[in-house]
């Protein structure tokens, strides 16, 4: 395979890796918060906190989180290939892997650092449970990149 067909292919995986993956990420976020389990809304949080204000907080959040999912894939993708796990099962449970240790990072960080510096009140109280739920989110777009990237012609 040429170097050309193999970064059209690598950009293409990316890019639906990364826009299913921000998707399954804020499904099981959405759906914990449906359930009760935590409160807030990511996008929302991530907009506001970017531009301080609730005015298009929204909008801000979904292009910065967008672009940070397609980033992402591009991340994972890249380590997925250069492992030489681009077949399922072990994409999927490298894509797992990775997006455990993501989520642990970040959130730890939402709960210890970003909370307490937060402009809107709302958004200051990052307790355990909503450090889960960001934990639960990577992990599910980990998943969903590695399955895509393990269906891909990669």
């Amino acid at each position: 395979m040429s170097m050309t067909m193999f970064l059209v292919k690598y950009l293409c995986t990316s890019l639906v890796a990364g826009i299913l993956g921000g998707v399954a990420m804020q499904l099981v976020m959405w759906l914990i918060a449906r359930a009760g389990l935590a409160k807030g809304d990511m996008i929302l949080a991530l907009g506001s906190l970017l531009s301080k204000s609730r005015d298009n907080a929204y909008r801000v959040g979904l292009v910065v989180h967008a672009t940070a999912a397609v980033g992402f894939a591009l991340v994972y993708a890249l380590l997925l290939v250069t492992l030489g796990y681009t077949r399922l099962p072990l994409s999927l449970m490298l894509g797992l892997g990775v997006g455990v240790l993501h989520g642990l990072l970040v959130s730890l960080m939402l709960v210890w650092v970003v909370a307490d510096r937060h402009p809107l009140e709302e958004f200051k109280e990052a307790d355990l449970l909503v450090g889960l739920s960001h934990f639960a989110g990577h992990v599910a777009y980990g998943g969903m990149v590695g399955l895509v990237v393990g269906l891909s012609p990669l």
